[in-house]
């Protein structure tokens, strides 16, 4: 919706921050070396001309890094990032650019303590439909596996477990709830979106200071977990709200992030459908989700520029 905007550059999910730079570089504004830099700036480009899966390939876009690196006024990372962003965005004919890489949550006080001309919109989901497309992802291979690697697919299938991913929008919700008081952000529920979609897309175009374009509704059918990509069909999909109870999950699966959730369900005013689980239920999952959870510590660990910060920032949060 944002990309459909005359003056917004939506990009492909960078992963900047947490991975390429932790929280503390951020605030720091670290100096890096010329090389280091170079690299950085290399790994956007192919992120965002590819994606976040593409390799990066010796020599590609050499010129355009030393341009970009010429030109940033500081020589430390956040400009160097601001500096490559500003440059695609440019390219695209255009002149805000808007990452969208969920994990920036996390290090949202960073990000705007750092970069004073940013604002951040979150955007909250019901949980249930959150876990079933988190349970379906890995079957995004098979719809764009020219995009996707295997192995991408493999983490995607391990990542998955009801508690897991119970506990995670758990911890992103109270990132959100913190959000809603900063004057450079806004929270805004998926539901409401697609059912009052001009009025939320007029706040958020208030909160980044560009006016409503009726355009930005028309927006292609894609990027579902399991369905086909749409691109020839127009418009807001109302029965994504509801994909959910499709019987991708199991009763045991709904009571078991229902029980997890129920505090944040409450306060989001989304309503409790399942019973209660046989207590040895319970024990099943809890043994399962030792399994999965320490699987998907092994396959992430190269995701995170620091391991120990990212879990505390969602465990301890």
């Amino acid at each position: 919706m944002l990309n459909q905007h005359s003056k917004i550059h939506t990009l492909e999910e960078l992963h900047f921050f947490e991975q390429m730079v932790d929280a503390n570089a951020t605030v720091k504004r670290e100096v890096w070396t010329k090389k280091k830099s170079l690299n950085a700036i290399q790994r956007l480009l192919t992120s965002a001309r590819a994606n976040v899966f593409a390799s990066v390939q010796s020599g590609e876009y050499n010129e355009e890094c030393e341009a970009i690196l010429k030109n940033a006024p500081k020589a430390d990372i956040i400009s160097v990032y601001e500096e490559t962003l500003a440059y695609l965005t440019t390219e695209a004919g255009k002149r805000m650019p808007c990452e969208q890489t969920p994990r920036y949550l996390y290090v949202s006080d960073e990000i705007l303590a750092t970069m004073p001309e940013a604002v951040m919109i979150s955007m909250v989901r019901d949980p249930r439909a959150v876990l079933a497309s988190q349970k379906n992802k890995w079957k995004r291979y098979g719809i764009a596996r020219d995009r996707m690697p295997l192995f991408w697919a493999i983490r995607a299938w391990i990542n998955y477990h009801p508690v897991t991913m119970s506990l995670m929008w758990a911890s992103a919700s109270r990132q959100a709830r913190r959000l809603k008081h900063h004057p450079r952000s806004i929270v805004i529920k998926y539901e409401d979106l697609l059912t009052n979609t001009e009025h939320e897309l007029h706040r958020i175009c208030k909160l980044a200071g560009v006016s409503f374009e009726r355009a930005m509704k028309e927006v292609a059918l894609i990027g579902s977990s399991t369905a086909s990509d749409k691109p020839d069909e127009f418009g807001v999909d109302t029965s994504r709200i509801y994909a959910w109870q499709d019987g991708s999950l199991s009763a045991a699966e709904l009571s078991m992030c229902e029980r997890v959730l129920q505090t944040e369900l409450e306060y989001w005013g989304y309503k409790k459908i399942s019973t209660p689980l046989p207590a040895h239920q319970y024990i099943s999952f809890f043994l399962s989700f030792i399994f999965k959870s320490s699987a998907a510590l092994l396959l992430n660990f190269g995701r995170f520029k620091s391991l120990a910060e990212t879990i505390r920032r969602r465990v301890l949060s």
